[in-house]
């Protein structure tokens, strides 16, 4: 596996990943403009990981300017869940991001009915940073919980063994 700078042409594969059955709940959906737009913002970075030449997971990064280092995950999906695609793919980003000298901090958050989510930051070294209540509105009108977590450059180097 490999991780490479998406480009406007990986921008439907983008969107197809989002799209997928289940990730309407717990990934979120832009459209092609939102996209392009994000892309084009120096501070943000949107990342593909490659399998046998083929797109398999992308990352949205943001705040890549944040002057005490905070790297902001906005958003992660796998293109077919369960072969250990995130897996390999999580490390490679977090790789990614401590690669920035200036990077301290990497940090995200889901909604807590994610639970492929949880075991997958939990694996890759995530610590826990709180429980934000209510934050996301389900179509139901129903509310569901944010989770919070974070990685520290010393805890992925020593997760890492780096």
């Amino acid at each position: 596996m490999i991780l490479r700078e998406a480009t406007f042409a990986d921008v439907d594969f983008i969107m197809r990943t989002e799209r997928l059955p289940g990730y309407e709940r717990s990934v979120g959906q832009w459209s092609a403009a939102e996209h392009t737009d994000e892309m084009s913002k120096p501070a943000s970075r949107y990342l593909i990981a490659e399998e046998n030449g083929a797109p398999v997971a992308f990352a949205i990064l943001q705040t890549l300017d944040d002057p005490g280092g905070n790297i902001y995950l906005k958003r992660f999906a796998v293109a077919r869940q369960g072969e250990g695609i995130g897996t390999r793919a999580m490390r490679l980003l977090q790789d990614w991001v401590f690669a920035i000298p200036a990077a301290h901090r990497f940090h995200l958050h889901f909604s807590a009915l994610n639970e492929p989510a949880r075991r997958l930051y939990a694996a890759a070294g995530f610590q826990p940073e709180g429980i934000e209540r209510e934050v996301f509105m389900l179509e139901d009108g129903a509310r569901v919980d944010s989770v919070r977590l974070s990685i520290l450059r010393q805890e992925w180097e020593k997760f890492r063994g780096v």
